[in-house]
């Protein structure tokens, strides 16, 4: 770290190297995540704020790591000594660190900053399953997608919208959404696309590991049609299957939801049941508490109920009501940790607790409303 932030002072340091030059600060997400650098302490806790979201939301659909080896480097430039075109410009190093350089002011859009994180976290993916090397990449298509996923997740009202949006449109060609080249025009309807294909991918595959296996290959460099098909075999035979599988998808998942929301009473449900962990104690059938039970995972039965809890959460994360959202997260992130249990305990039962301060405020209001009617 103590390199790092040697570089951060050459950097960041104002022309002429005045006394007063601000000192840059260094905000951590969590090990191995994220570090942002900045000239602004409130700019850097907010877009750390930020980076956490992103890990939280996209965990699942990018199957990330509890931690990386180094974390990302976000460095957050101010926009009057931004020279580049672009609003932001991921680096991969040769020693393997990855880092991301973004225009900052107070003005900066999101969509920019979400961007910005999300591509460094794709390539930071990359090379930690392929190392350094000229063909890692990261699909315009796949920024766009895990971009859209975050903020339909983050905002369910979003994901609404989204589907409103979709319902006036017609699905673009796969080909050319996957083969989607960066320019300076961006069109809507691969932007919608993206989100869709992504939800279609996770949904079509199975425990053969049809996405991650795409994934992978994506990542890597790989050219994106030539690698789908033996990434999801049996889906299709030839150009014409292919994209009537695609429209399919697109169609299903726009218009059947098969991305729904569970109501409230449904996600504390679901939530209490994956939470929950009964074992044969002297021959009886007893409930543990999770504390409990993570403090034993390094046995072999704990260990695969564990991993069955967490894929149960990983699957409903989505489909959870906003009251349950953050419980949803922090219970994953508690099943699938190696350490620090009591923290990661702490932090899903303060967000259980939330939840159920929001369902049962949010009754109570409308019952008063009915009343009052």
């Amino acid at each position: 770290m103590g390199r790092w932030l040697a570089v951060l002072v050459a950097v960041l340091t104002l022309r002429g190297a005045e006394s007063s030059s601000p000192v840059p600060v260094l905000v951590q997400t969590a090990p191995g995540r994220f570090e942002i650098a900045s000239v602004e302490a409130g700019a850097a806790h907010a877009v750390a704020a930020q980076a956490e979201a992103a890990w939280q939301f996209l965990a699942a659909p990018l199957g990330l790591p509890d931690a990386f080896s180094s974390a990302i480097l976000v460095r957050l430039v101010p926009a009057k000594e931004w020279g580049e075109p672009a609003p932001f410009r991921v680096i991969v190093e040769t020693g393997g660190v990855v880092s991301v350089r973004v225009r900052w002011s107070e003005a900066t859009p999101e969509i920019f900053l979400r961007r910005a994180l999300v591509q460094a976290l794709l390539m930071r993916l990359a090379v930690a399953r392929q190392g350094v090397n000229e063909k890692l990449a990261a699909p315009l298509w796949l920024e766009q997608a895990c971009a859209g996923w975050w903020r339909t997740r983050a905002e369910p009202a979003q994901l609404d919208a989204l589907m409103q949006e979709t319902a006036r449109l017609a699905p673009p060609p796969l080909t050319a959404l996957l083969q989607w080249q960066r320019s300076d025009v961006e069109p809507r309807s691969l932007t919608v696309g993206a989100v869709w294909l992504l939800a279609w991918l996770q949904a079509e595959s199975g425990r053969a590991g049809e996405w991650p296996a795409l994934r992978a290959r994506l990542l890597a460099g790989d050219e994106p049609l030539a690698a789908l098909a033996p990434s999801f075999p049996g889906r299709f035979s030839g150009d014409e299957e292919r994209e009537l599988w695609w429209q399919t998808g697109w169609h299903h998942l726009a218009r059947a939801r098969t991305l729904p929301q569970l109501g409230a009473a449904e996600s504390r449900t679901a939530l209490a049941d994956a939470a929950r962990f009964v074992f044969s104690v002297g021959g009886s059938d007893t409930v543990l508490p999770l504390r409990f039970v993570l403090g034993r995972q390094s046995e072999p039965a704990v260990a695969i109920e564990l991993a069955t809890h967490a894929a149960d959460v990983e699957r409903a994360v989505p489909a959870l009501h906003p009251f349950y959202r953050n419980a949803g997260l922090s219970l994953f992130e508690a099943l699938r940790s190696r350490v620090a249990t009591d923290a990661r305990c702490d932090a899903f039962e303060q967000d259980w607790r939330d939840a159920i301060e929001l369902e049962t405020a949010t009754a109570e209001a409308l019952d008063a409303l009915g009343r009052n009617r």
